[in-house]
């Protein structure tokens, strides 16, 4: 579903974006620069492309062939030869989501589009259908924050990321107020048989660490992450109530247990659909997690994770990938958890579409087309085989 092939997107025209201009790094502000020093490390660096308007756009870091390209648009063309000397497949890639992103835009007959007006431009079938319980939680959590019709980023993905959560009753919180009572909760309390098999397994970390839980496995030699590689994560979402079982299983893994693994520390954590998290540095060894714990958690009520892939088929097992440490533009910028890395970014395309006048696409079918032409299967929400060229 990704439109225009390469030979034809080489006869199209297209054109360079009023809504952006192109700075070069040496004639940024010193606090910009400061922010993006780093990169001149990369000798193909050039500067950002900068909004002119506050309008859902968002500033980009560009190297110098593509600050060549944008400059070679000013006036309408095709695409210069260049651009698909070395891969044409990832060069057509990059193009289309340079359009759609507002940077570039392409001719449609007598004008030209870009953004979410240029959408069906890139989408060459049927719209396509979520298959799953959690692709149908995810679909809904879209739906939902597109009625909210908020313009701040931050706040639209905050609600994208923390939908499903359970509502916190007097019940829950009374329950669950510190990490011991959850501790407690899940049978793991200091003289219970589940803690001294814990002690014997598991590292438990001294203290919560951002609201979680965390244990590393004591048997297992840990794996050193290449700044390049991904980690691979198992949520293990039952209903809140059935935590303690899951909890049980997970903490009594043998050979196919995770390098680490964590729960939500109070009654926040445990309300949320991604309660219980296990992490692995390849996915096979999740997938082998995977099977063993669903003969074991048969009968589990599942509560859901949106915006995972579905292992399970009842939305209680499912799994991500978060991004490799090198994914970052520069090194101050937070580290990003699979699902931070996906509703960030299907907040920001919405709000740019909630903010274009011709939008061919609602804002959250253009999104998810957005993110497909980033590597993310929206079907199964899944990462493609290339995404991050690390899989």
């Amino acid at each position: 579903m990704d439109g225009p092939s390469v030979p034809d997107l080489a006869r199209t025209t297209f054109r360079t974006s009023a809504a952006f201009e192109l700075i070069v790094f040496d004639r940024l502000s010193a606090e910009e620069q400061l922010a993006l020093n780093e990169l001149r490390r990369d000798p193909t660096f050039y500067g950002v492309l900068r909004p002119r308007v506050d309008n859902g756009l968002t500033i980009k870091a560009v190297d110098k062939d593509t600050a060549l390209l944008w400059l070679t648009l000013q006036q309408p063309g095709p695409v210069p030869a260049f651009v698909w000397t070395d891969d044409a497949a990832a060069a057509a890639s990059g193009l289309r989501q340079l359009v759609l992103d507002g940077v570039l835009e392409i001719s449609r007959g007598d004008v030209f589009v870009s953004g979410a007006a240029a959408g069906p431009a890139f989408v060459d079938g049927p719209r396509s259908h979520p298959r799953g319980r959690l692709a149908a939680l995810s679909i809904a959590a879209l739906g939902y924050a597109e009625r909210l019709e908020l313009t701040d980023q931050s706040r639209l993905a905050m609600r994208l990321y923390h939908y499903g959560r359970q509502p916190r009753t007097a019940a829950w919180a009374n329950r669950l107020p510190n990490a011991n009572a959850v501790l407690a909760f899940v049978g793991a309390a200091d003289g219970t048989v589940l803690q001294r098999q814990l002690a014997s397994n598991w590292r438990a970390s001294d203290k919560t660490i951002n609201g979680w839980l965390t244990w590393s496995n004591a048997r297992s030699i840990q794996t050193t992450r290449a700044s390049n590689q991904p980690t691979y994560k198992l949520y293990v979402s039952p209903a809140p109530a059935d935590l303690p079982h899951a909890f049980a299983h997970v903490a009594q893994l043998g050979a196919v247990a995770p390098e680490h693994f964590k729960i939500g520390s109070d009654v926040n954590g445990v309300l949320r659909p991604d309660k219980l998290v296990l992490y692995f540095p390849t996915l096979e060894r999740l997938h082998a997690a995977a099977a063993d714990l669903q003969s074991r958690l048969d009968g589990v009520a599942p509560h859901g994770v949106p915006f995972s892939s579905e292992i399970s088929g009842d939305g209680l097992l499912s799994w991500g990938m978060d991004p490799p440490a090198d994914a970052r533009v520069v090194s101050w910028q937070e580290q990003e958890s699979w699902r931070l890395w996906i509703v960030r970014r299907l907040a920001r395309a919405m709000v740019a579409a909630q903010a274009a006048p011709d939008a061919a696409m609602s804002p959250a079918h253009f999104a998810m087309e957005r993110l497909r032409h980033e590597g993310v299967d929206v079907e199964q929400w899944t990462p493609s085989p290339g995404l991050w060229r690390t899989v």
